[in-house]
């Protein structure tokens, strides 16, 4: 308990700065999913999703619950082999299941769903480069990273690009929905957000410095880049204790907020 009065006193609680919402559905897998307000996305929406892993179960029931514009960025060999056996099981109308043991999750979208998501084979920075991503070197985690494992001996080379430049070459103005989940590069890549002023409505963004911890000033890393986002303009509408958290555009949570009033 002491240690929770703390964190709430240092402002690096879970809950700290939290405006809730009502009105949130969870999508995805047990352990892969977020939450997302009701009555938001729409099959006109453009939804990218950064960070595949072996996982794409909440892309994918975006797809399958709102008919909306996925795209997928991943250029790790995980996230590109997981991608196309997603693809195969699909398209011969076999059921995949994910996590068989702790937390079983099955892929329910059709061929022609999935056809209509585009898988984009590039990481998100904040400049074009190739760059290095590290092998955790560990079991059953599927996940390199530009920042994390550094020690690691094994590495890839991939190519990242910043967000702006992604959004012009597919030719889009705006966001509806971005979800990071990049491994310690989330950081650099809110930065950029702000930066370059960003049309982005609402950030799923996982801090993956809870699991891999490389000091103990995390949460104060995790405190100054979530400050950053509220002081341009987004609220914090729900947050996990893993730190998955949910932060939405403020014209957005405003009109979220007032239809939760108004039903």
């Amino acid at each position: 308990m002491a240690t929770q009065f703390i964190k709430r006193m240092l402002g690096i609680h879970h809950q700290s700065n939290v405006q809730p919402l009502k009105n949130l559905s969870y999508f995805g897998s047990p352990r892969h999913g977020y939450m997302v307000p009701d009555h938001f996305l729409g099959s006109h929406s453009i939804c990218y999703c950064v960070g595949a892993g072996e996982d794409i179960s909440f892309d994918t029931e975006l797809k399958i619950t709102f008919d909306a514009r996925v795209y997928i960025f991943d250029p790790s060999p995980y996230g590109i082999n997981h991608f196309n056996e997603v693809k195969d099981y699909v398209n011969h109308g076999t059921p995949l299941t994910l996590d068989k043991t702790l937390a079983p999750y099955v892929y329910k979208i059709s061929s022609k769903q999935f056809s209509e998501i585009e898988f984009i084979p590039v990481g998100l920075w904040d400049e074009k480069k190739t760059l290095k991503f590290y092998d955790p070197e560990r079991e059953n985690y599927s996940s390199h990273s530009a920042i994390l494992f550094t020690e690691s001996k094994n590495f890839i080379e991939a190519p990242v690009d910043r967000l702006s430049n992604l959004m012009k070459a597919l030719h889009h103005e705006h966001i509806d929905l971005l979800k990071i989940e990049i491994e310690g590069a989330e950081y650099k890549v809110i930065d950029t957000i702000i930066e370059d002023k960003l049309n982005v409505k609402a950030i799923l963004v996982e801090f993956d410095e809870i699991y891999n911890t490389k000091d103990k000033s995390f949460h104060f890393r995790i405190k100054r880049s979530c400050d950053k986002l509220r002081k341009a303009g987004y609220v914090l509408a729900h947050s996990t204790v893993a730190m998955k958290r949910l932060f939405i555009r403020k014209d957005i949570y405003d009109q979220l907020k007032k239809s939760e009033i108004n039903a």
